[in-house]
């Protein structure tokens, strides 16, 4: 008799937002459906305004996932607004554990990505694990060569460690652990920030909090990076801006290492330095990298501009999505 959807209470609640992400999810699913010595979980997909086959990638795995010990596959719409802070407040909703799991799309989890979680939410509340970046063109299209270049020959022991301090904490939001009472008591993601530095916020009202920031070198994932030059750039002018606007928002100017104390002015004369270096060393050019560091130098002097001289502060949108009954699933489990 084929397993379908128990519907039983999960140890963790696995979450992952989508948004034209039909092309990349199977690899992720099936890292998943991989996993060593998993606790009991379930998966929640996230459908935020996509209109690929997103469906159908969700549909041919829910079967190997329910296999691998799955209690539950659910792909839920969130079609009102866009961005990942309020797909990742609408699947949090829609959770059934209290312990909340994030990853995104595009990215691989380790083989030992639950259970390392399982061991880490036995150590605190709230934590991240590591990522480590992997360039587009070069991500491998199965799950064996991701995992081969991402776990060392022996296991990782899944202990925290705090982060350094600095301006502004990192959480990722496309890997990290966090207590659903936790998650909701601090307001879930912050719509005001859709599209970058989400993750960074809430790291920063977990600090407020009291408590610890924390990292684990175990609960690895493949980070997928950008190759094409333009989509780099406006990566990196976003997160720059969005750093600018995080240190209004908590008053750590002082402290940035990008736009505090003359280090923007300074990082603007390196830039300028680099340029003439690589005009009078054509051997040595490396136009995308520059480019991209430009677009970043650019990002903070924007930031600097309009959240810090203009005053340009969007307004806090804590936990759009979050207290709202989610819609139902797009595609039900499958008969026994």
């Amino acid at each position: 008799m084929r397993r379908t959807d128990t519907g039983a209470s999960p140890l963790i609640s696995v979450i992952i937002p989508c948004h034209q992400a039909a092309q990349v999810l199977a690899l992720q699913l099936e890292a998943l459906s991989t996993q060593r010595e998993a606790p009991s979980f379930e998966i929640v997909v996230v459908d935020n305004r996509s209109t690929d086959s997103l469906a159908a990638v969700v549909d041919a795995f829910r079967g190997t996932l329910l296999a691998a010990g799955a209690e539950s596959v659910r792909l839920i719409a969130a079609p009102e607004e866009a961005g990942a802070s309020y797909a990742r407040n609408v699947g949090a909703a829609a959770a059934r554990s209290s312990r909340l799991l994030f990853c995104d799309a595009d990215d691989c989890v380790s083989a030992w990505w639950l259970s390392d979680a399982s061991a880490l939410f036995d150590q605190a509340s709230v934590f991240s694990g590591s990522a480590l970046p992997v360039l587009d063109d070069d991500f491998p299209s199965d799950v064996a060569a991701v995992r081969h270049r991402i776990e060392p020959r022996g296991r990782v022991t899944p202990e925290l460690r705090p982060q350094a301090r600095t301006a502004i904490p990192i959480i990722m939001g496309g890997n990290f652990g966090i207590e659903r009472d936790l998650f909701y008591s601090l307001g879930g993601f912050d719509q005001s920030l859709p599209f970058a530095g989400e993750d960074n916020d809430l790291a920063a009202r977990v600090r407020e909090a009291g408590l610890p920031i924390l990292d684990s070198p175990a609960m690895r994932i493949a980070y997928r990076t950008r190759t094409d030059t333009a989509a780099a750039g406006r990566i990196a002018r976003r997160a720059a801006s969005t750093h600018v606007l995080l240190c209004v928002r908590y008053d750590r100017i002082a402290s940035s290492p990008f736009v505090g104390r003359g280090r923007l002015l300074s990082s603007t004369v390196r830039l300028g330095a680099a340029a003439v270096a690589m005009c009078l060393r054509p051997r040595r050019r490396d136009l995308s990298g520059l480019t991209i560091r430009a677009q970043g130098v650019l990002g903070f002097w924007l930031g600097t501009l309009r959240h810090r001289v203009l005053g340009r502060v969007p307004e806090r949108r804590l936990g759009v999505g979050l207290h709202e009954r989610p819609e139902p699933p797009l595609s039900p489990g499958p008969p026994a």
